[in-house]
């Protein structure tokens, strides 16, 4: 009876609105997360020095789940059920070998998607002569980010100005995992985001129907013939890369999105494009997913 209750969570494919469980309204909207403090005092300055930029901790939050005496079909079971749904549950959050794949869905047609772990669940209250019971588990997200479920392609101009990347508009937080292809003809191409300024370079030579592919989160870039986004089936040139601006030490060209206009609602990602030896089959791809806050 509480199948398509919104908002709610998925773990694993699993939902937490069930016919044995549901979740209590305190938690159903997921966390944001905080940014991880730094002060840096100097001597005859007052207060601290203004620092932008800063990472952000992990996620923390708690799924209360209000546990039934009812069987996977909808019938009551009583006690039987009850010890059954709390096994069950104990399955899916004991998962140790991986992270698990926590969705939230904020409404139909609005999923985000989280990497975690449980960290920890209480010891069950159990109501025994009503066959009821409380569990509450502790997940965090390590990597505090909530992405979009789907992957999606853009197709731009190279070289350009400022252009947006359409399928990453609105997301609130920058997309640091991005997989860019360059389509040959070019020389010595560039992209670079407008938001954070960072810049990501490569110092080479396309021919016409040749690809550059650059992984931006895996700090890997292959020279690749043909129709293909996979790496592995290239020369490595990730020699010729450089990179710069906020953390591209430790992940290429930050996407980052940007209120338009004054309007929140309206939050865009734009990026730029250089080449030199370029004709009309020269092009810029981006695939990657949303990030959010």
């Amino acid at each position: 009876m509480h199948e398509h209750v919104y908002p709610t969570y998925t773990v694993d494919g699993i939902g937490m609105d069930g016919p044995g469980w549901y979740l209590a309204p305190e938690t159903r909207r997921r966390p944001m997360p905080a940014a991880r403090a730094v002060s840096v005092k100097v001597p005859g300055r007052s207060g601290d020095l203004p620092i932008v930029g800063l990472d952000l901790e992990p996620t923390a939050f708690a799924l209360d789940l209000h546990v039934l005496p009812v069987r996977p079909d909808g019938a009551e079971g009583g006690f039987e059920a009850l010890e059954h749904n709390l096994e069950a549950l104990a399955a899916a959050f004991g998962v140790r070998h991986r992270l698990l794949d926590v969705r939230y869905h904020a409404a139909p047609g609005i999923v985000r998607r989280a990497e975690a772990t449980a960290l920890a669940a209480s010891e069950p209250m159990v109501d025994v002569g009503n066959a009821v019971a409380r569990l509450q588990v502790l997940l965090t997200v390590p990597g505090a980010i909530w992405r979009d479920v789907a992957t999606a392609t853009w197709t731009g101009a190279l070289p350009s100005a400022a252009q947006a990347v359409t399928p990453l508009a609105g997301s609130t937080a920058p997309v640091t995992d991005a997989v860019l292809r360059i389509t040959g003809p070019a020389v010595n191409p560039q992209v670079g985001d407008v938001v954070s300024g960072g810049t990501l370079a490569w110092d080479g030579v396309l021919a016409a129907g040749e690809r550059l592919l650059l992984d931006c989160a895996a700090l890997h870039a292959a020279k690749v013939a043909g129709d293909t986004w996979d790496l592995a089936a290239g020369t490595d040139v990730t020699g010729g890369v450089s990179s710069a601006g906020p953390g591209s030490a430790s992940r290429w060209l930050h996407l980052t999105p940007a209120i338009s206009g004054g309007d929140p609602h309206s939050r865009s990602v734009t990026v730029t494009s250089s080449a030199t030896g370029t004709t009309g089959a020269s092009g810029l791809q981006i695939r990657a997913r949303r990030a959010y806050l």
